[in-house]
């Protein structure tokens, strides 16, 4: 059986077509295909405009077109903050579905905590912990137990939004760092979450290509890093040095002006939540739709606390 799962983040759409034995949740990518699309930069007074519109079609269409080409069996198109925080999405979502006949499932905060952790399970045995996932437009944290997530921290920031209202350049100065710290420590000290936990996991790109960076820089393991290696590559990056600046480049060139955002975030985070290490995940919100969603045929999902 083909599946096909399509993420419509803040800043990219990716396409991802997964091979399934038959009868089973055993799974294999076979394409993995990414748009940098760029919404959020056609986000004005809360509303899509109509130029972000039009690109969102235009790149679906060409999604749509590489699929029937595939004969995917399902064909999942889903979305996260980066249209439901959206004034006019059933707008968006009425245009989508006159010009191309498609239905663009928007998760809530909830299923997406939700997903993100089963997602995590499919790789990693653990029974109770805390996640973090940066995307370009919000941040989630969500405590979790054996019976699934119990408690979630959403900040309506991310690494894209940040890098759209506080930076002048492609990384930004000493100044707009330390703005960008108190960005994301306003919306923590809003917010109430409580749960404490000695084992925190990263999912999503940004975590990812940090792991990968410091891996890169001094050998470190991309798996797992701490808070002591994020201060040193925040000391690196005020420094604006050569090494740092090229293994960005060469490591994720399309996430370059997101990712030293998504680093503050991150330090910020496991400064304010008392975490001194943390364990990357490659699976999260695109595997967990595939696996309860798609192949297992759940669409309803509580949330207990």
């Amino acid at each position: 059986m083909r599946d096909a799962i399509v993420d419509i983040g803040s800043n990219t759409i990716r396409l991802i077509v997964f091979d399934v034995e038959e009868n089973s949740i055993d799974y294999k990518k076979v394409l993995n295909k990414k748009y940098t699309v760029g919404l959020i930069t056609y986000v004005h007074d809360g509303e899509l405009s109509r130029k972000g519109i039009k690109k969102l079609i235009k790149t679906l269409d060409s999604v749509k077109k590489i699929v029937e080409e595939l004969k995917v069996e399902t064909f999942s198109p889903f979305a996260t903050a980066s249209l439901r925080n959206l004034d006019n999405l059933e707008e968006v979502l009425s245009m989508v579905k006159e010009e191309l006949d498609i239905d663009i499932d928007v998760l809530d905060q909830v299923e997406e905590a939700f997903l993100g952790n089963v997602g995590i399970r499919s790789e990693i045995d653990i029974e109770e912990g805390v996640s973090i996932d940066i995307g370009g437009a919000s941040t989630e944290v969500v405590y979790f137990d054996k019976e699934g997530p119990k408690e979630f921290l959403n900040l309506n920031t991310g690494s894209l939004l940040l890098y759209k209202d506080n930076v002048s350049r492609i990384l930004p100065k000493k100044k707009e760092m330390r703005t960008i710290k108190k960005a994301v420590l306003r919306e923590i000290n809003s917010n109430n979450f409580s749960s404490k936990s000695n084992k925190f996991i990263g999912i999503g790109g940004s975590i990812r290509t940090t792991g990968k960076i410091i891996e890169d820089l001094w050998g470190g393991d991309e798996k797992s890093f701490s808070l002591e290696d994020l201060d040193k590559l925040i000391e690196l990056i005020k420094d604006k040095n050569t090494d740092i600046i090229r293994s960005i480049i060469s490591i994720n060139p399309a996430r370059i002006h997101t990712t030293v955002p998504g680093i503050i975030i991150l330090r910020t985070l496991m400064e304010k939540l008392n975490i001194k290490e943390i364990q990357v995940s490659a699976k999260g919100l695109r595997e967990g739709y595939l696996i309860y969603k798609v192949l297992e045929g759940n669409n309803e999902i509580t949330f207990s606390k």
